[in-house]
């Protein structure tokens, strides 16, 4: 099952991995450039002025140049992001073969929600580092969960590869605590021996401690940086509560987004019991109060992007929806740590821990995918309270909309990036890129513009409607079209700046 979904994955997805950068992909390609050939080693940074992630992607990604040499090919700078997806279905296959082995649609059903997710077709297709770490971190929990005897080289290797994903990213040491729960946790029913529990936490602590420890000793000999220069905005901040509340609740609404509304039937078999079905009703109506006024509030990144042209009202809507799933979500995760199951218990201290952690962080929806893949784990495996038709049924809708929602971000996303790539490129070759002020694709086109210096901004980049590009009256020297399946949504236009009089 495994292979097939693997296959389904790269088949679905090779299709936008050549698509142009977007949203400030091209730092991570020139920082691999740097790492792998010294003669562009200033272009490393770039990194730093745009990113506040660790280079553990770049360093994969120099590797991969080293290889193939370097090319300005854009699905070559994603493929640690694929293999990243690819490796977060292989530990769920490990976590999960055994236990799903007489269910195997649930495995299905499990990597078709990771695959047609609508953020994980979009980051698991972007040279950034936003599913590599996920992909390690996941490897990592499965290989130290299926470590069946005392010796320690699993755990040796798992720490390691954990300690590779903190470098990548640094928020998966917010998942920690799910080690710490292996440790202590057997696979029998037996009490651990305290000697094993000991060695292993030491394990874990000093291997992925020792790779941090050396990556930050680097970076600041090698470049004087310490952790990242987006330590002010970026940095958790422990003691603004209502920032912190905002924040969670927000994480809630897509974490439930990113569910479906599978959770709901779930809680809702707890209320059945006739004294429960008031105290459920009234907990869903306040639910709904709460989720409406989260709705709307606007917090830094939550929200939908610019691909989605839904009303106001729908998007809030859809929030209020997404804090009653995540909510749902919430309930599920806590039931399962009260079960004695060693799996749920594991990502139990892996999931809600994370949860929390990144709600004190920048509030940015790609964050909420590192408990994804985990949260779905204990979400279907408490399924088994309903029937097997009202889930399928349910997980079935639930994947079909994802695939809707992807196909119109996706189409989005390469609409995009190809246009400010072909308008940079443009440039480029009539040699007026010099002379032209382009902020609205060096977000995504940023390489083309490095190291250019400008004596005269002549022309400008603006991006408008097609309504609004009948209304210029400069002259126009170049337009690139967003089309969105079929539709033109926005016009990158190359004009003269309007003479002074």
């Amino acid at each position: 099952p495994v292979l097939y979904m693997m296959l389904a994955m790269v088949v679905l997805y090779a299709p936008w991995m050549g698509r142009g950068y977007v949203n400030l992909e091209y730092p991570f390609s020139m920082a691999a450039r740097a790492l792998s050939d010294s003669r562009y080693a200033g272009q490393i940074d770039t990194y730093f002025a745009n990113q506040a992630n660790p280079l553990g992607y770049s360093f994969v990604l120099a590797i991969i140049y080293k290889i193939f040499g370097y090319h300005d090919w854009f699905w070559l700078a994603k493929l640690p992001s694929l293999c990243g997806a690819l490796m977060i279905l292989i530990s769920g296959w490990i976590l999960t073969r055994d236990r799903w082995q007489s269910r195997r649609s649930l495995f299905y059903f499990w990597s078709s929600l990771i695959i047609l997710n609508p953020l994980f077709s979009a980051f698991a297709t972007s040279s950034t580092a936003d599913v590599l770490h996920i992909g390690l971190l996941m490897l990592a929990i499965a290989i130290a969960y299926e470590n069946r005897s005392t010796g320690w080289a699993r755990t040796l290797i798992a720490a390691l590869i954990f300690g590779l994903a903190i470098i990548t990213k640094y928020i998966p040491i917010y998942f920690g605590l799910a080690f710490i729960a292996i440790a202590f946790l057997d696979i029998s029913e037996m009490k651990r021996n305290p000697k094993l529990i000991r060695r292993d936490i030491a394990i874990y602590l000093l291997g992925a401690g020792v790779i941090l420890f050396a990556y930050i000793s680097w970076l600041w000999v090698k470049y004087s940086v310490f952790i990242s220069y987006g330590l002010g905005p970026g940095k958790p901040n422990f003691f603004d509560l209502p920032k912190f509340l905002i924040t969670f609740s927000k994480y809630l609404v897509f974490l439930g987004i990113c569910c479906g509304p599978f959770p709901i039937f779930i809680i809702a078999k707890r209320f059945q019991v006739q004294k429960r079905q008031i105290l459920g009703l009234l907990s869903f109506f306040v639910a709904i109060l709460v989720g409406a006024y989260i709705s709307r509030i606007q917090v830094d990144e939550m929200d939908f992007g610019g691909g989605f042209t839904f009303g106001v009202n729908a998007l809030r809507g859809i929030q209020t929806v997404g804090f009653v799933v995540g909510l749902a979500v919430v309930l599920v995760l806590i039931e399962s740590v009260r079960s004695s199951d060693r799996l749920s218990r594991v990502l139990f201290f892996g999931v809600l821990p994370s949860l929390i952690m990144i709600s004190f962080t920048l509030p940015t929806q790609r964050y909420i995918m590192l408990v994804i893949p985990g949260a779905l784990i204990l979400i279907i495996d408490g399924s088994s309270v309903l029937s097997a038709k009202l889930r399928n049924l349910t997980l079935g809708l639930t994947a079909l909309g994802f695939a809707a929602v992807s196909l119109l971000g996706m189409s989005y996303l390469r609409a995009q990036g190809n246009a400010s790539e072909n308008m940079a490129v443009w440039m480029e070759q009539n040699r007026v890129i010099d002379q032209s002020s382009a902020p609205s694709i060096g977000v995504h086109a940023g390489q083309h513009f490095y190291g250019i210096t400008s004596s005269e901004i002549k022309y400008e980049v603006i991006q408008t409607s097609l309504e609004g590009e009948k209304l210029i009256k400069e002259r126009i020297l170049h337009r690139e079209a967003m089309n969105v399946l079929g539709k033109i949504t926005r016009v990158y236009v190359l004009r003269e700046l309007p003479k002074v009089p």
